[in-house]
């Protein structure tokens, strides 16, 4: 496991987090097309975040099951993760990766693919999953 910090735009919030591997997921639900701006673009960090500098850290529950992390300064959408805070997936462009980190990230699964815009499509070829296969491996691993 390597170790990674992150960050707001604003330097506000600080954490840090474990990678296992460069994998990103895309979620196209709505919550997070809405919140992020755009798809939410992650990697699965588990439970290893560490908040360093909580000061613009705000938490928002956007379901029963999960919140989200961003910072009230800046805006920055910084994390999913459940309501236990057993699972979080960070967005990877809060994480402060040197070049050759960047060149490792790959997009290996799309979720919510059923609630996808038809106006995009990835090229590259992922595990694509819908909002109901997300919810039934969430339930079957306990994390929800």
């Amino acid at each position: 496991m390597e170790k990674v910090n992150g960050t707001c735009l604003c330097g506000s919030v600080k954490f840090e987090v474990s990678l296992e591997d460069y994998q990103v997921s895309a979620c196209q639900c709505s919550m997070c097309r809405r919140w992020a701006g755009g798809i939410f673009l992650s990697l699965d960090v588990k439970n290893s975040l560490v908040i360093r500098d909580p000061s613009g850290l705000k938490h928002y529950k956007s379901s029963e099951w999960g919140q989200r992390g961003f910072c009230e300064h800046c805006g920055t959408s910084l994390f999913w993760q459940t309501a236990n805070g057993e699972q979080t997936y960070v967005t990877y462009s809060s994480l402060e990766l040197s070049e050759s980190e960047l060149d490792k990230l790959k997009l290996t699964a799309e979720i919510f693919v059923d609630n996808q815009p038809k106006f995009y499509c990835f090229g590259n070829k992922t595990e694509r999953l819908t909002g109901e296969d997300v919810m039934r491996l969430l339930r079957e691993s306990g994390e929800i």
